[in-house]
């Protein structure tokens, strides 16, 4: 059995330094119909129909790619002391953001119809990363270090 999948310590520090940049992009991209230069083309074939599939701009993969790849980095990598204690927690962080990614995702679907369901689902894609980053750090940061003053 594999004792341990995470990525070293210093990958949480490249996933804060693009997630920054990753969120400006994404917006960008998807608000604002930014497109970046060389990541476009245009082709030659095509046919103007009116479900076109052929999108030839990867601005909007390359946005979620950089975005999926710091929050991974975040939430994945080891602390600089692992332990079993760690371990639990970050199963119980696992397990109320899939909760909770699933408890919005059947409200969505009970209460948003029509294309604001679609940016529901498109939202939906971060929102197990978010969670979990959230509550692991409130467990290990916030409430760690307050169960340690109230030792002291």
């Amino acid at each position: 059995m594999l004792k341990n999948l995470l990525l070293p310590n210093k990958y949480r520090k490249l996933g804060f330094l693009l997630l920054i940049p990753a969120i400006i992009l994404l917006n960008a991209v998807y608000m604002y119909e930014y497109s970046i230069p060389f990541m476009s083309y245009e082709d030659p074939t095509k046919t103007g129909d009116f479900l076109d599939f052929n999108n030839h701009d990867f601005s909007d993969e390359l946005a979620l790619l950089i975005t999926f790849f710091s929050l991974f980095c975040i939430a994945f990598s080891k602390e600089k002391k692992e332990d079993e204690y760690l371990q639990g927690i970050r199963l119980r962080a696992l397990q109320i953001s899939v909760y909770l990614n699933y408890l919005v995702l059947v409200l969505a679907t009970i209460l948003i119809y029509g294309g604001g369901y679609m940016y529901v689902l498109f939202g939906n894609l971060f929102t197990i990363l978010i969670i979990f980053i959230i509550v692991y750090y409130y467990q290990v940061h916030i409430k760690g270090r307050l169960s340690k003053e109230e030792q002291s």
